[in-house]
C-alpha cells in the first residue's frame, strides 16, 4: 500500500466520524512528534471553504472539571457572539448561551448549550468540532470521566469532540460509546511503504521522489548502514540540483554530511558542509544555515582546526541570536563545550555548559517548556559527568 495514501485514509475517517449519526467523541491515539503535522493538516481542512464543518481547537490544561468545562463554555459564549449577528441577517437565530439555573453544573450547562447551538446550525454549517489537546492533564481519572460525561450526555449529532491522545500510554481506552483512530506506521511499515512507492516512480512527483530518497536514507542512517545512506543521499542532491531546488539541495548535502561524520570521513564531510553552507548563504535558507554552520564546526574540530571550528561555530550562533532562537543558541555552545571536554579543557567546557543553563533558564514562555527541561536536564547530566555539581563553587555563567 502506497504510503501516499495513508493520509488521505486517516482524513476520510475523520470526515466520516464529522458527520456521524451515532457517534459524539473519538479518541485520535497519536504520537507527541506527530500532533503538529495532524494540527495543521486540520487547520488547513478548516481553511477549505468547501468544508462544511467548524474546527476549534482546545489546548486548554485539565486541571479538574468544573474549570474545564466552564473554559469549554466560554469558547461557544464567544462563539455565539461572533456569529449570531450575521446569522441573524439571514433570518437565522442562534440558540443564545443557556440561563444559569439553581443546581446546574458547569458540565451540565456546557453538555445543554451545546447541543442546543449546534441544532439550530443551518444545514450547510455542518458540525462543530472540538479538538481538545490539552496542554497537561493532572488528574487522568476525572479526564475519562469528563469525555465520557460528553459521550453519554451530548443530544445533538452536529457537536463532536476529537481527543487527541497518547498512542503509547492512552488515558481513554475502554470507555463506552467513544470512537478510536490510531494515527500511526511503524518506521519499518514506512520504509516498506517508501521502497515500494519508489519502484514506481511514475507515481510520485519529482519533490516526492526526492523526500522519499532522503527518507529511505534516514533509515539507512538510523540502521548504521552509511554507505548506503550516503548513495541515496547524493543522488537526493543530485536531483534536487537537476530540479533547481536550492532549499532540497542544501538539505541534502547537510544530511549527507552528518552521514560522512558519522562514518567518520571528516575531510569529505567538511567539504560536503561547505557546499550547503554556500548554498545556504547564496539562496537565504535561513533555517537551515545555522545547523550546518554548527556540523561544519563539529568536522574541522575533528580535523584538529579548533580555531576554523570556532569561528563556524560562531556564524551558527549569530544567526540564531538574529532569529531570536535561544534553544537554537544553547545548541551551539553544548557543541563548543563537547568539543572542550574532548581536547581535555575541563573548565572551558564547565563555563560553557553553565552558559547554556542560562540560555534554558531565559526560555520563560510556557510554549517551551519541553524544549527547556530537556535542555536543561541533559545539560546538568553532562556536568554531572564532568564531575560538576550545579550547587557546587559556581563558575560565572559568562559566554564562552
Amino acid at each position: 500500500m502506497s504510503l501516499k495514501s495513508f493520509f488521505p485514509e486517516q482524513f476520510d475517517q475523520l470526515k466520516a466520524f464529522f458527520i456521524s449519526a451515532t457517534e459524539v467523541v473519538r479518541q485520535l491515539k497519536i504520537d507527541p512528534e506527530m500532533r503538529p503535522l495532524l494540527l495543521k493538516a486540520l487547520g488547513k481542512m478548516d481553511d477549505d471553504k468547501d468544508f462544511p464543518h467548524a474546527l476549534t481547537l482546545c489546548s486548554q490544561a485539565f486541571k479538574e472539571p468544573v474549570s474545564y468545562f466552564e473554559g469549554l463554555s466560554e469558547i461557544l459564549r464567544q462563539s455565539y457572539e461572533q456569529n449570531a449577528k450575521s446569522f441573524a441577517n439571514r433570518q437565522i437565530k442562534l440558540a443564545p448561551p443557556v440561563a444559569p439555573k439553581a443546581g446546574m453544573k458547569a458540565p451540565e450547562k456546557f453538555v445543554r448549550y451545546a447541543s442546543s447551538l449546534t441544532d439550530s446550525l443551518p444545514g450547510e454549517v455542518g458540525s462543530l468540532v472540538f479538538v481538545l489537546n490539552p496542554d497537561e492533564i493532572a488528574d487522568p481519572q476525572s479526564f475519562r470521566r469528563s469525555i465520557g460525561y460528553l459521550a453519554e450526555n451530548i443530544r445533538s449529532h452536529w457537536v463532536k469532540f476529537l481527543v487527541l491522545d497518547s498512542r503509547t500510554e492512552p488515558v481513554l481506552d475502554g470507555i463506552e460509546r467513544i470512537g478510536a483512530q490510531t494515527f500511526h506506521l511503524s518506521p519499518e511499515e514506512i520504509e516498506k511503504r517508501v521502497r515500494e512507492d519508489l519502484q514506481s516512480p511514475t507515481a510520485l512527483s519529482a519533490a516526492e521522489q526526492r523526500q522519499y530518497k532522503g527518507m529511505l536514507a534516514g533509515f539507512a542512517y538510523s540502521n548504521k548502514e552509511y554507505d548506503r545512506a550516503a548513495q541515496l543521499q547524493r543522488d537526493w542532491a543530485s536531483d534536487a540540483e537537476r530540479d533547481q531546488q536550492p532549499g532540497d539541495t542544501a538539505s541534502a548535502y547537510y544530511n549527507l554530511g552528518n552521514t560522512l561524520l558519522a562514518r567518520g570521513d571528516f575531510a569529505e564531510a567538511t567539504e560536503v558542509f561547505c557546499k550547503a553552507c554556500n548554498i545556504c548563504v547564496d539562496h537565504k535558507v535561513n533555517g537551515l544555515a545555522p545547523f550546518v554552520y554548527v556540523n561544519l564546526g563539529v568536522s574541522l574540530h575533528r580535523l584538529n582546526q579548533f580555531e576554523q571550528a570556532f569561528a563556524a561555530l560562531k556564524v551558527g550562533r549569530d544567526m540564531f541570536k538574529a532569529q531570536n532562537h535561544r534553544a537554537g543558541e544553547a545548541f551551539v555552545v553544548d557543541t563548543l563545550a563537547q568539543m572542550y571536554v574532548l581536547d581535555g579543557r575541563k573548565s572551558e567546557a564547565e563555563r560553557s555548559w553553565r552558559y547554556c543553563l542560562s540560555l534554558y533558564d531565559s526560555m520563560t514562555s510556557s510554549t517551551f517548556k519541553d524544549v527547556r527541561k530537556a535542555g536543561r536536564d541533559d545539560v546538568v547530566a553532562k556536568l554531572k559527568n564532568l564531575g560538576v555539581s550545579i550547587d557546587q563553587g559556581r563558575a560565572e555563567a559568562t559566554q564562552p
